[in-house]
Formats: C-alpha cells, sequence, structure tokens
C-alpha cells in the first residue's frame, strides 16, 4: 500500500489550514467493489449538477436502487427532493420506488446519519456520486469547509466500511495548473494549481478534498475522480441554473438590451451531457482515474452573444467600461440578476479574451474509447435554455414574439 506523499501541498497553506490535508488513518480501503450489484448513492441531489447526475444514473441503471442523501428533517427529505426535482422539470412517477431519500449532513464527518442509515448504506452501496458541495463562490474557505472538505471525508468514510464501494468525485477545473499544456493541449492529469492561485473559498476546499480523495486513492480506494468546467442549463428539459454566473451574465445583458464587447471562454457544457458522462465513467471498471472535462471546441462569449441575437433579441453593443457602468447604474433598483452580476463584475473585463483554445485530448479520446459522447454545447441546446426561460418567465420575451 502506498502513500501520497502531501507535504509539498501542506506546505502551501496557512499554518492553521494544514490539519485539513490530512486523511484519517482509519479511511483504508478493502477489497474492490463490484459495481455490477448493489446500490448507488447520490450526493447533491438537491443541486444542479447533482439532481442531473440522479437522473442520468436511474436511466442508465433501471434495476438498481438509489439513496440520495438530503439535509433535511425527517419527514420532509423525500417532499424536498421530489419538489427540487419537479422545479427542474426532472420527476419521473417512475422513479417514486426507486429513491431513497436520506436524512443527512455533509457538514458532519459522520454524514449526520442515523445508526440505522449508516448500516443500510453501508452493507448495501457499491458506488457513490459524490456531487455534494457547497458552490457558493462568494463564500470564503473556512465558511464552505465543513461541506466540502468534512462531507468528502465522510464520503471516503463511507466508502471504506463493510462493502468494497467506488468513489465519482465531481470536482473542477479551477484546482488545475491550467498552464500546464503544450501546443494548447492540457497535461493529462494537469498538476494542481497552487493554493494561493485558487482565487475562491470553493476552489481551495476543492483543491483539498481532491487531495484526501487522492491519499485515499493511495491507499486501495477505486475512484474517478472528475474534474468539469462551468455548466450550462439541461437541454433535454431547458432548464438552466439560475446561479450560474455564465447564465446571469446573459440574463443582465437581456434587462440593460446591450452586450459587452469581449472574446473571453465560457467553459459552458450542457449539465445533462456532463452528467451522462458521469454517469458511465463510473459504471466502467476500467474508467479509474482522473478525468478532466473542457469543451473540445471552445465558445466563448462573444458567441453567446451572437446566438442571443441570431434568436430574435435586438442588443446593441458597448465596450466592457460602458457596458459595465450601464449594469451598476441599472443595479441600484434593477433585478437580482443585475445586482448579482454588478456586484462581482471587474472593472478590467473578464480575464481570458486573449487566450488561446485549451483542450483535454485525452480525455477526448478516452470518451470516444468507452463510446461516451462528449459533451458540447450547440446553438440548437442554446435555444432551448432560452424558449424554456422564456415559458418560465426567466427572461424577456422577443419584442415580436415569436420564438427561436
Amino acid at each position: 500500500m502506498t502513500q501520497l506523499d502531501i507535504a509539498p501541498y501542506r506546505n502551501q497553506m496557512p499554518t492553521e489550514l494544514q490539519g485539513d490535508l490530512v486523511l484519517p488513518d482509519d479511511i483504508r480501503p478493502h477489497g474492490r467493489p463490484d459495481t455490477s450489484t448493489g446500490s448507488i448513492l447520490v450526493t447533491g441531489a438537491t443541486g444542479f449538477l447533482g439532481s442531473a447526475v440522479l437522473a442520468e444514473a436511474l436511466a442508465e441503471c433501471p434495476d438498481t436502487h438509489v439513496y440520495c442523501l438530503i439535509r433535511s428533517a425527517e419527514d420532509n427529505a423525500a417532499i424536498r427532493l421530489r419538489t427540487y426535482l419537479d422545479n427542474l422539470c426532472l420527476w419521473d412517477e417512475s422513479w417514486a420506488g426507486r429513491i431513497t431519500a436520506v436524512v443527512g449532513d455533509l457538514r458532519n464527518t459522520s454524514l449526520g446519519l442515523s445508526q440505522k442509515d449508516a448500516e443500510i448504506l453501508a452493507s448495501e452501496v457499491s458506488l457513490i456520486y459524490h456531487s455534494g458541495a457547497a458552490v457558493n463562490l462568494a463564500l470564503p474557505y473556512a465558511q464552505v469547509r465543513d461541506v466540502n472538505i468534512d462531507g468528502t471525508i465522510g464520503i471516503l468514510r463511507l466508502a471504506t466500511t463493510q462493502r468494497p464501494k467506488r468513489v465519482v468525485h465531481m470536482s473542477t477545473m479551477s484546482t488545475v495548473d491550467i498552464t500546464a499544456h503544450t501546443d494548447n493541449v492540457l497535461q493529462q492529469p494537469a498538476p494542481l494549481g497552487h493554493f494561493d492561485d485558487m482565487v475562491t473559498g470553493y476552489a481551495r476546499s476543492k483543491w483539498v478534498a481532491e487531495l484526501l480523495v487522492e491519499q485515499a486513492a493511495a491507499r486501495g480506494l477505486d475512484r474517478v475522480n472528475i474534474r468539469m468546467g462551468a455548466l450550462s442549463g439541461h437541454t433535454r428539459t431547458g432548464v438552466s441554473n439560475a446561479n450560474d454566473y455564465a447564465w446571469l451574465m446573459l440574463i443582465a445583458c437581456l434587462e440593460v438590451g446591450s452586450t459587452p464587447i469581449m472574446n473571453a471562454p465560457t467553459n459552458w457544457l450542457p449539465v445533462d451531457d456532463v452528467a451522462r458522462a458521469t454517469v458511465r465513467l463510473g459504471l466502467l471498471p476500467e474508467a479509474a482515474g482522473i478525468h478532466q472535462i473542457l469543451p473540445s471546441h471552445q465558445i466563448t462569449y462573444a458567441q453567446l452573444f451572437s446566438w442571443l441575437r441570431r434568436a430574435g433579441y435586438r442588443l446593441s453593443a458597448a465596450s466592457f467600461p460602458l457596458w459595465r457602468e450601464r449594469i451598476l447604474a441599472q443595479a441600484i433598483d434593477g433585478s437580482r440578476n443585475v445586482r448579482i452580476i454588478g456586484s462581482v463584475l471587474p472593472a478590467g473585463g473578464l480575464p481570458g479574451g486573449a487566450e488561446s483554445e485549451i483542450r483535454c485530448i485525452d480525455t477526448e479520446r478516452t470518451f470516444a474509447s468507452f463510446g461516451i459522447p462528449y459533451p458540447r454545447l450547440t446553438e440548437d441546446g442554446f435555444n432551448r435554455l432560452l424558449q424554456t426561460a422564456r415559458r418560465r418567465g426567466e427572461i424577456p420575451a422577443l419584442e415580436n414574439g415569436s420564438a427561436a
């Protein structure tokens, strides 16, 4: 059994945080999981990505029972889960007997489970999709640490208790050194960036979580670690993530009737495509390891603005400083979307406008060898997001009343 040397990473962190990198000694994998039998556990099922993963797991594994860890009162867990799935237009009545909502809490290294539920999950589950996380980019490390780090430790402990389990850990491309590329092809796997280079508490906490998962892997854990970029809406249902930065940016443009002149990349990929790939990787024994998902064809904000205009929206163009002034002026009495974007817009524009397209060629080849369609946002898929958003009253109607 090998050990991952965490000293180089620990030395990057403030002294008071270095203990977060230590994986408890009792987390010791034993045996290889058989994911063709047993149940599935999904965390984060009341989140945008986790709900899509749940839907894809139920579709891919029609004979498998799925448990969902839900932070809720005992008698409200199932109701909370179904209400959330209903709101995202994902709920299917045929799922009623196939899903069990289990009360728990990722803020606790024991997952906040009752003794009975802990025993059930330890003995029945063979595959864990760990999507649950605190993703608020405005919160500091200390305020996301419990969910993103203690929760990961709790999942790793559950994975090594009783029945062997595979862990599919969903991470972010924000943790890596994006400069580790040759001829615009990102290294596979890319090294983690320096802790000080992580600009949000979320990215820092996921940086730590990845190292905890990799320590467990060095001890023998069967894991699939998936680093992903930004996620667009669900192209089948058309529902978008109301808190996604790029989506909020587009809504703000529609509300002020103007777009900034910029060519920054978005790294947007449809959440349902990414969820489907995640589920399938989890089911393939040979897919153990680290996978990085970036668009095979870069989509820029300029392209998204062009799609908005082609969909029928009349939008003027302005320099980024002038457009930002309009946003800040409207944010005083404007909608929630404009206020949020106005509060986080950098004065100098979004970074990355001059960056070359970075691709994960190894991941693209891996997906092709496994027969997994590579995620890609198309203009047709984008138009479905617009159509649904108009129907739900989330964006303005077209002036002429036509639909894209």
